[in-house]
């Protein structure tokens, strides 16, 4: 075997999508590209954190790739997430060795440039049943420390929602409430495992300036005595390459939460009832979030109770190093 491996441009998109929609093919992930979506992804305006993106070449074919995309470093840790896979025919020949050996020494290097003077925490996410990148992992000292959870709903039948408690008002999101929408979500996660807050410039890349964002099926709940804060929001995306994929519109909650003095009566599960009946009547066929098992706030309850049931699991193997 001779892999050679080099920096992906642009020019390797369409080579880069089929290889993602080849592997989705096995997997099953129910996560699907197309190359606008790529594009966007080496649109990051951090590229000084150290973002790259690897491709596995045998000859000019792609055969796998690997992706680091670092965090801005909190006062105690630096997350640095990374992402790989080696196409399903050439499995089992040692690309995907290679490639997450030098994967991990990326990452390390741009630690060591970048943030040395904290700990790291390299992570790695896959599907929880793939036991062959499980093991791949472990060789690199790379171990299972968390789960997620992939949910789905079906917006065939769904059940009028019920009135929001205590006066408490549903309201369509725009434009004037990005800024408080991204410092209400670091404020509603500052206390979940590893969340390192979102910057301004993160959040417009990632969110609010996507091309998948959908402001006018994301909402948001107000208190009108405290107008100055928002108590719920649910952040809603649309991937056309699922609907290209599968004939299904999907409707993805990206981001939702409620702050910690209005837990506990019931606003998040009817927020997302109000959403998943918005997205029926929007046109959507059904709707998709993901869940972390170490979510403090009993999120999976919640959603269950919104309607969302189980589709499959992710782990999260990691390294912490210092």
């Amino acid at each position: 075997m001779s892999i050679s491996l080099r920096g992906l441009t642009r020019s390797d998109v369409p080579a880069w999508n089929r290889l993602l929609a080849d592997i989705e093919d096995v997997e099953k992930s129910g996560e699907a590209y197309n190359e606008a979506d790529l594009h966007e992804e080496m649109d990051n305006p951090d590229l000084e954190l150290g973002q790259d993106i690897v491709g596995a070449f045998d000859g000019d074919e792609l055969v796998g790739y690997f992706a680091i995309h670092p965090r801005a470093a909190s006062d105690e840790i630096h997350k640095v997430p990374m992402e790989g896979s080696v196409h399903p025919a050439r499995r089992g020949e040692g690309v995907g060795t290679l490639l997450a050996t030098a994967m991990l020494a990326r990452a390390r290097a741009v630690h060591a440039r970048t943030h040395p003077e904290v700990p790291a925490l390299y992570m790695v996410g896959g599907m929880s049943q793939n036991t062959a990148q499980a093991d791949l992992m472990a060789g690199l000292g790379l171990l299972p420390e968390r789960w997620t959870f992939v949910m789905r709903a079906d917006l065939k039948e769904v059940s009028d929602p019920v009135p929001f408690p205590d006066g408490l008002e549903l309201r369509q999101y725009d434009g004037s409430m990005a800024q408080l929408m991204r410092e209400t979500h670091n404020v509603v996660f500052r206390d979940h495992p590893n969340f390192t807050p979102w910057t301004e410039v993160m959040w417009t890349q990632w969110v609010t300036g996507s091309r998948a964002f959908r402001p006018e099926h994301s909402f948001v709940v107000v208190d009108p005595r405290r107008p100055e804060q928002l108590v719920a929001y649910v952040q809603t995306s649309e991937y056309d390459a699922y609907f290209e994929s599968t004939g299904r519109r999907e409707a993805y909650v990206g981001k939702v939460g409620t702050r910690r003095d209005y837990r506990g009566r019931g606003i998040a599960t009817t927020l997302l009832q109000h959403c998943l009946k918005a997205y029926q009547q929007a046109g959507y066929d059904e709707a998709s979030l993901d869940v972390d098992s170490e979510n403090p706030t009993g999120a999976l309850e919640v959603y269950r109770r919104a309607g969302f049931e189980v589709e499959s699991k992710r782990t999260d193997y990691t390294l912490r190093v210092g």
